[in-house]
């Protein structure tokens, strides 16, 4: 593992790891200080958007989420909607791997089997094996801690929410932060105390069908552009940063949102040419300057978890800045 020196604010020098030499260990390896003073909330965290939206291949059917427009192109071009349906590359092993700790979940029961799978557009993987993923991941990683955002659901009775409460408890069973035994505590929530408790996780369950272990939606903001205009997203970014309370979690979401229109006027692209190259081509001096943690399409892309990791770095470097 590799060391660079850096200076704090009063000149004096100091040896600090480079975190993103270590991607797989990133929080892990977080000086002390960040580990035990800094809440979870206040990290800069790498996520992932649609993270469930890389498996997606041409024996994909078209999903309850997509829009009537969307549902007519496929059947036609459905090669088209495909390559605007996938948001990522890695499984969620690899992205787990690549830094990435917070995770958005979009899912909806397949009528053809009444499994519940993710979802963008099309269906992509059943939730099981990529959760155990995760689980594993967790086993092997006893200081890292992921985040699961599980924001929209589709086709999902009650009894489905249900089946969906007893797969996550079952599986991640005890690393579960549980709401209705530290929700006053979520705020003070450090990587250190984690660690002491032997929690790994929380989760966000967006829909008004909730168990009690999991977190409401007013626990951690998501506020969604939904711009395709990259000026319009900063802009969108600047102002919602700023109605933030500092008791509860933020995502920024660093997407740009295509419309139907916008994708038949370039139905030979992708979302990955026409809107994650875009943002990383014109806003990395924008998130370099954020510190909240933000999340985007295609986090292979321009060593994402890298940058932001550089930047925790440095801002550790300038007494614990990182604060938001």
């Amino acid at each position: 593992m590799s060391e660079f020196k850096g200076k704090n604010v009063q000149g004096s020098s100091a040896n600090f790891y480079k975190f993103s030499d270590d991607l797989e260990n990133w929080m892990g390896n977080l000086p002390n200080e960040i580990r035990d003073r800094i809440p979870i909330i206040n990290l800069a965290i790498p996520g992932s958007h649609d993270s469930g939206a890389y498996a997606v291949t041409r024996h994909s059917k078209i999903a309850p989420d997509a829009e009537d427009v969307v549902r007519q192109l496929y059947r036609f071009i459905p090669w088209v909607v495909r390559k605007w349906a996938k948001t990522q590359k890695y499984t969620f092993r690899e992205q787990l791997y690549n830094g990435i700790r917070y995770f958005d979940l979009r899912l909806a029961v397949n009528d053809d089997d009444d499994q519940i799978y993710f979802v963008h557009g099309v269906y992509c993987d059943e939730v099981m094996y990529p959760l155990e993923e995760m689980l594993n991941f967790l086993i092997d990683h006893p200081q890292e801690f992921v985040i699961l955002d599980c924001q929209h659901f589709y086709n999902f009775e009650p009894h489905h929410h249900q089946k969906f409460f007893q797969v996550l408890l079952k599986l991640f069973n005890t690393r579960i932060y549980e709401r209705f035994i530290h929700e006053q505590d979520f705020p003070y929530l450090t990587l250190s105390k984690a660690l002491n408790l032997h929690k790994q996780l929380f989760i966000i369950y967006r829909n008004q069908n909730i168990d009690k272990t999991f977190f409401q939606s007013y626990h951690f903001q998501n506020p969604w552009p939904n711009v395709t205009d990259i000026r319009k997203l900063e802009e969108f970014l600047d102002h919602r940063i700023m109605l933030r309370s500092p008791y509860q979690g933020y995502c920024t979401q660093l997407v740009l949102t295509p419309t139907s229109s916008f994708i038949i006027r370039r139905f030979y692209s992708s979302l990955r040419s026409k809107c994650a190259k875009q943002v990383d081509k014109e806003c990395k001096a924008y998130l370099e300057s954020q510190k909240p943690g933000p999340f985007k399409d295609f986090e292979d892309r321009m060593c994402f978890s890298q940058i932001l990791l550089i930047y925790m770095t440095i801002i550790s470097q300038r007494q614990l800045l990182i604060l938001t």
